[in-house]
């Protein structure tokens, strides 16, 4: 970062953006002009890592917007298996301490600020209706490589 690549510090900035536009232009039905199910409009991811000697730490952020489960886009449903899922957004974070060439310790937290969100709908078990996405979980992982 400071001193070129030979630097035992770094710091990368990441980012991935996705706009997507897909709808029916021509069918046997009404839809046309509707957004395609299960296709967001933009799906952005950035992040920052940082990296220090023997530690390693990264940040990531992550949006989804809105899309809709079935072609005639309905945002709700009587029937709870069909209706648009909402935008979300999530944040990671991880750490990383290598003691040596053999022996590390490491510690990630997914969904940071515990977002309520969904990302699908079931017609079968566990529903029908949506299935919610995990809430906030911790990993530690201690690693011994041979």
């Amino acid at each position: 970062m400071w001193k070129g690549a030979g630097s035992k510090t770094s710091l990368a900035v990441f980012s991935n953006c996705s706009f997507i536009s897909a709808k029916y232009i021509s069918s046997d039905r009404s839809i046309d002009g509707r957004r395609v199910e299960f296709v967001p409009g933009l799906i952005a991811k950035a992040g920052l890592s940082f990296r220090r000697k023997k530690f390693a730490a990264s940040y990531q952020f992550s949006y989804t917007a809105n899309q809709f489960t079935d072609a005639t886009n309905a945002s709700f449903t009587d029937n709870a298996i069909d209706g648009g899922i909402p935008s979300y957004i999530i944040m990671d974070i991880s750490a990383e301490y290598m003691f040596d060439k053999r022996w590390s310790l490491s510690f990630s937290i997914n969904n940071l600020a515990n977002a309520v969100y969904f990302t699908r709908r079931a017609d079968s078990y566990p529903g029908p209706g949506i299935v919610p996405a995990d809430a906030r979980s911790f990993y530690l992982t201690a690693q011994f490589r041979l």
